[in-house]
């Protein structure tokens, strides 16, 4: 029996849902003694949650420690980076160094690889999200011994533009289907019954349409009577306002036909996709979670990013229409309503390769059976 911890060393719990069906099955399936090691309490509530669906799990849940100083140092900082992380990891050297493997959805924790202490850690990389972003396939990822995919497009590109060895990446589905349907809570929050639009903006200001365009995008519903509009952007933007230019956003709070939310659950547990009937964003891949159940989709190129960037890293774009013109918004927003089933073939054909589904074998077995046989390997 091998102690397995599984890293969630976010303060956010949005990539709760991608490590935590794992673990349920890893404990469940095989017998290793899973640990897993928290970032504080809105991980462990989301935490609750997802495994109130497993109740015969075994796995055991251990708070990082870090000091009262040391941790209002980093929500002093925490408008512009998440000094959390790092200070946990170091400070918590004692519970990772008890582990044989630590499974992660992020890369920050590549940094245990360069503590003497710890390198005998087989490191996993569930990774959390399904986009095409580059950033998902840079060559840190070559860094992980196992990394699993969820469908066989991420794993062509983490081996050719990751460098990930081939034998050490694996198709396993995307754990976080395992559950959020269950948990989703998609209620609509407006009483008439418009269509409801999702505006879901990524933080990375070099690709989000939210610097530019945000408050335009916003005003223009706010004066809206065709349309009603949830306001959920990557929790990321609002946990990071200052490096992410953040704005207030009391103009538009409780304005009706516009629901305002910046980090609940229904942000990432798929309350609002399911809510939704028509999606708008730019690069977030929470779009590939919305083609769950095909609707129609709208996508803001703030940055003329078709003019710079590889197909490759914008092929979420093929599941709807490109605006690169913000006055364009109703026009293409009306087209979207009118025609909703146009981006229909393009939009099953990206889900088919995002994501490999097994309707027998949950993504969140499958992928506790690949960890366990490269274990024992």
């Amino acid at each position: 029996m091998m102690r397995v911890g599984f890293l969630l060393n976010h303060e956010a719990p949005h990539q709760v849902l991608h490590a935590a069906p794992v673990a349920a099955g890893l404990s469940r399936r095989h017998g290793h003694a899973v640990v897993l090691l928290t970032a504080g309490p809105a991980v462990e509530a989301v935490l609750e949650r997802v495994l109130s669906l497993y109740p015969d799990h075994r796995c055991r849940s251990i708070r990082l420690a870090v000091p009262t100083p040391v941790r209002w140092g980093a929500a002093a900082l925490k408008p512009a980076v998440h000094a959390g992380k790092a200070a946990r990891l170091r400070l918590n050297r004692d519970k990772l160094a008890a582990c044989d493997a630590v499974v992660t959805p992020e890369k920050t924790s590549l940094a245990l690889r360069d503590d003497p202490a710890l390198r005998h850690l087989v490191m996993i990389h569930t990774r959390h999200g399904a986009g095409d972003r580059a950033v998902g396939f840079d060559a840190r990822a070559s860094r992980f011994d196992l990394v699993l995919a969820a469908g066989e497009k991420v794993r062509e590109r983490l081996i050719t533009e990751g460098g990930v060895a081939a034998d050490r990446c694996r198709v396993v589905g995307y754990p976080k289907f395992d559950v959020a349907p269950q948990l989703a809570r998609p209620t609509r929050p407006f009483a008439d019954d418009r269509p409801v639009v999702l505006y879901n903006p990524h933080y990375s200001n070099r690709e989000s349409s939210w610097p530019r365009w945000g408050r335009r995008v916003l005003d223009f519903f706010r004066e809206s009577p065709a349309y009603n509009l949830i306001f959920a952007p990557h929790p990321v933007l609002y946990s990071r306002p200052l490096r992410h230019r953040a704005r207030p956003l009391q103009r538009w709070r409780g304005r009706h036909g516009i629901h305002v939310d910046t980090g609940s659950d229904a942000c990432f547990d798929m309350s609002h996709v399911l809510a939704a009937d028509i999606y708008l964003g730019d690069v977030s891949s929470q779009v590939y979670e919305f083609l769950w159940r095909p609707r129609p989709c709208v996508f803001l190129d703030a940055h003329d990013l078709t003019g710079s960037e590889p197909a490759a890293n914008l092929a979420m774009w093929r599941a709807g229409e490109v605006v690169r013109d913000i006055d364009q918004l109703p026009a293409a927003l009306d087209r979207a309503r009118g025609a909703p089933s146009a981006y229909r073939a393009e939009q099953d054909a990206l889900f088919a390769a995002t994501f490999d589904h097994d309707p027998d074998t949950p993504a969140g077995a499958r992928a506790a059976d690949v960890i366990a046989g490269f274990l024992h390997r």
